[in-house]
């Protein structure tokens, strides 16, 4: 499966960025950021290369509540994020069908009488 390069966050158009150890976007303000990165005013979202497939999917979401968070004046606690992260990544893994019911736009009210 192909890593996803953007997401939709509240109709905003979200880039995600896979970018190397080292890489200053890391830093972040002047410490380091460590696996992942978001700028909610860039619509940015920066992900260390190169981690574990389930590590790399557990920051993707973490950094994208972040900007859930930022877009929605919501203060979660970073510890906050990383459990809701993890917890969501977990739910979503187990229940594929939940996921699917959830990312339908209009319920299927079968065929229709004439």
């Amino acid at each position: 499966m192909k890593r996803p390069e953007r997401v939709r966050v509240l109709g905003k158009r979200v880039t995600i960025s896979y970018v190397q150890t080292g890489d200053e976007v890391l830093k972040g303000d002047g410490g380091d950021a460590g696996t992942g990165i978001n700028d909610p005013d860039a619509q940015a979202i920066w992900v260390k290369d190169g981690l574990p497939f389930e590590t790399e999917q557990d920051v993707v979401l973490h950094e994208t509540i972040h900007i859930l968070e930022a877009y929605m004046d919501i203060d979660l606690s970073e510890q906050a994020v990383s459990k809701l992260a993890t917890g969501l990544l977990s739910v979503i893994k187990d229940n594929p069908g939940y996921w699917r019911y959830l990312a339908t736009k209009e319920r299927d009210r079968g065929p229709k009488a004439i």
